[in-house]
């Protein structure tokens, strides 16, 4: 077991924090192959120069490592983590998420990993079990889940910046928002006629497209890699992230358009993909 917060024993050195589930009496563990693991261990995770400082003079990132340490010596078929990261700053979340990673991929061993970042659970799983109140609302490896959700809840919870979704209905071959605004619909769905349905679209798949629906801009984000802007369609909220350099400000207007392939319908009533 992993915990959130390190648990580690703050009177002990690394190594004997390390050590100390090979120290059990039921174990009976000899002292060299305590060593010798302890050794292997703290190099797999790089604090083998830390081995003889006490717990509370390490970082955050370190104690951490120590924590994961403490649960890599005694080799069990699954390991339990949970939300081991959530507690460290941005960068060492992404050193260790890339570390676990690479664990995981060295002892083949099985981790049940329980976290509430999506990014995570995006980048580390085999399969992400999304969870509502204690309820599965869908099992798959990430992709899946993220080209193919199976309800709101679970296109709302995966990607990052969040599932546009509009709701509205399906009118002449068409989607009408809430504010009346037509939004083109997958040929699968256009004979819908009348159906209540939320429109799925996320912001990595809106098109700058002359000849899209008129969508005024709130605020231009650019992270280098792509522009996140926020828009309005009338009185609707939506997030764009376009791999184009953005040099429109506030108040000004973009046409955009969904990519066809790309957009989600859900029944409005269930919630559930449609």
């Amino acid at each position: 077991m992993v915990f959130q917060q390190y648990s580690l024993y703050p009177h002990l050195t690394v190594r004997d924090n390390l050590a100390f589930p090979l120290k059990s009496p039921i174990l009976r563990t000899p002292s060299d192959a305590i060593e010798r693991k302890v050794s292997e261990v703290a190099e797999v995770l790089q604090i083998s120069h830390k081995l003889n400082n006490k717990a509370t003079a390490l970082s955050g990132g370190e104690m951490q490592r120590v924590s994961i340490g403490r649960a890599l010596v005694r080799d069990p078929a699954i390991y339990l983590m949970d939300e081991p990261l959530s507690s460290l700053d941005a960068k060492l979340r992404t050193d260790l998420r890339v570390e676990l990673k690479r664990i995981h991929a060295s002892l083949g061993a099985t981790l049940l990993y329980v976290t509430h970042d999506q990014i995570e659970a995006m980048t580390m799983a085999d399969k992400i079990v999304v969870m509502n109140h204690g309820r599965i609302e869908q099992a798959g490896a990430p992709l899946e889940l993220y080209d193919r959700p199976a309800n709101l809840f679970v296109a709302g919870f995966i990607g990052s910046p969040a599932m546009n979704m509009l709701a509205g209905r399906i009118k002449d071959g068409a989607f009408i928002d809430g504010g009346g605004s037509r939004w083109p619909l997958p040929p699968a769905h256009a004979g819908r006629e009348g159906a209540e349905v939320v429109y799925g679209i996320r912001p990595e798949h809106l098109r700058l497209d002359p000849n899209g629906i008129q969508a005024r801009i709130q605020v231009v984000e650019p992270t280098g890699s792509e522009t996140q802007v926020q828009l309005r369609v009338g009185d609707i909220a939506l997030m764009g992230a376009f791999r184009e350099r953005i040099s429109a400000g506030h108040g000004e207007m973009l046409s955009v358009s969904p990519d066809l392939n790309l957009v989600h319908i859900f029944d409005k009533a269930s919630g559930q993909r449609i």
